[in-house]
């Protein structure tokens, strides 16, 4: 099953080449079928460690084999990939040159499942690395006018931290014979060997995320990209940082884990207040958004440095949340770009409510979950995180709830600004035209599923639990 999660998207990427005029039907179609497959995986996971898992030799005496399986966390991260593919479909039903566009979202989509699913490192390593490259060709032909320089910052950044973790892959391989996940854990390796692998697969999966200092290629990435794409970047690509931190770094390696956590402590409340601070001055719209995502991608280290249940659970649920939420707030900003034919918020000016109310009323939604309103998952996920680093940290956790006021204060700011107030001369020239169905969908979507997270957070909280949990007691908390 799992590997049909991986290459039904890949083997239909060609036929959405060739056949263009359908491409958004065979793209729309994996989408589903990857979400189906995560939804049978979560109704019949055992509730607790790896399940479902597949074995398929291929150079045994180099443990080079496809080994796949999952835990509460690949099920939450695989359906969460799905359900954003689905959305981001809908939002590019009429892209221009569909054929290509399309065939990037099918491998991006396959290589996103397996770097999930993946349980021998080198293959996750090989789906990490084919991620890259749908997201610069999306980025490199579809972007603005940057486009290029977006496209290959982003592309060595990312491709340059990659090196970090095979350099960690080969030092694990030549003391252990060994890329499988589990034969890795009963290796043993020493303490401080652990240390260096541990640190070198660090820098790779945070610039992934990305964190402060390394965050650089992500407001230029998003600006250039096509809004749709800033939702894969923002709700899916970010994700697989964290998650890689999760999986290779504080699962395998839990007690050189323990050495780091002030550093990513540290990381983490640097990256909460530069972004923060960024936001709140930025005039440009998408840009801002970019910010905030650093922010919420702060937020999500700053729990992991807890290695606590409860900051693991927190950490979890804040990922899910921060994809739904500003996946929302990447497609507004676009759709406002669209309407202005502007992205500065001092050049369109205000009223923008009194024009396309619709678009307005969602962008308000959305900054509200991003602030972390009560009702939004937003909410679930700071207030959860910021309990948890309390717990661990004490006294020095308590400026976190700084950084949710700077948060409100950027996007109110923001709302003040464009939102409300009267109709400037650039908005009073606009004539939206009524978004189609088609595009209404996956913004309604977001909206509902974010909020619905924030109403009963226990539907994810009850499924991930067990992971949390198990992984804590092995970390001591």
């Amino acid at each position: 099953m799992l590997l049909s999660a991986i290459l039904i998207p890949v083997l239909l990427a060609p036929f959405a080449y060739f056949f263009d005029r359908h491409a958004k039907y065979f793209s729309l179609a994996a989408a589903v079928f990857v979400t189906l497959v995560g939804l049978i995986l979560w109704f019949n996971y055992p509730g607790q460690g790896f399940a479902f898992e597949e074995f398929y030799p291929i150079f045994p005496q180099w443990d080079f084999n496809l080994h796949l399986g999952v835990d509460a966390l690949s099920i939450a991260l695989i359906i969460l990939t799905g359900i954003i593919t689905i959305l981001v479909t809908l939002s590019s039903w009429n892209v221009e040159r569909p054929g290509a566009y399309f065939f990037l979202i099918l491998v991006f989509l396959g290589a996103m499942v397996g770097v999930f699913a993946s349980l021998n490192y080198l293959w996750f390593f090989i789906f990490w690395e084919f991620t890259l490259v749908p997201m610069f060709f999306h980025i490199g032909i579809w972007g603005a006018e940057n486009r290029i320089y977006a496209a290959v910052k982003f592309f060595l950044y990312t491709h340059l931290a990659s090196i970090f973790i095979f350099l960690a892959i080969l030092i694990i391989f030549v003391n252990t014979g060994h890329f499988d996940f589990f034969a890795i854990k009963e290796a043993n390796l020493p303490l401080e060997l652990q240390k260096i692998i541990w640190a070198l697969a660090f820098v790779g999966f945070i610039v992934k995320m990305p964190v402060v200092p390394f965050h650089t290629w992500l407001p230029d990435a998003h600006v250039q990209a096509p809004s749709p794409i800033s939702v894969i970047l923002a709700g899916l690509l970010l994700k697989m940082g964290a998650y890689g931190l999760l999986r290779w770094n504080i699962e395998l390696f839990p007690e050189a884990s323990k050495h780091f956590i002030y550093l990513m402590l540290a990381i983490g409340l640097l990256t909460v207040f530069h972004a923060a601070f960024k936001a709140l001055y930025e005039d440009h719209v998408k840009r801002m958004v970019a910010y905030s995502s650093i922010n919420h991608m702060g937020l999500v280290l700053v729990a992991m440095a807890t290695l606590t249940a409860a900051g693991i659970s927190a950490a979890i649920f804040e990922m899910v949340a921060h994809a739904l939420i500003i996946s929302l707030m990447f497609m507004i900003a676009g759709y406002i770009h669209h309407m202005t034919g502007t992205w500065y918020i001092s050049q369109m000016g205000s009223g923008l409510m009194k024009k396309a109310p619709f678009i307005s009323v969602l962008y308000m939604l959305g900054a509200l979950g991003a602030l972390g309103f009560p009702g939004t998952a937003g909410f679930i996920g700071e207030v959860t995180a910021i309990y948890a680093a309390f717990d661990r940290f004490g006294w020095i956790a308590l400026a976190l709830p700084f950084s949710a006021v700077l948060t409100a204060g950027f996007f109110f700011w923001a709302i003040r600004r464009m939102i409300h107030g009267e109709v400037s001369g650039l908005i009073a020239k606009i004539h939206p035209h009524p978004l189609p169905v088609v595009e209404k969908l996956p913004l309604m979507a977001y909206v509902a599923l974010f909020v619905f997270l924030g109403i009963f957070p226990s539907v994810l909280f009850n499924f991930v639990n067990s992971y949390a949990e198990t992984l804590g007691k092995v970390l001591g908390g």
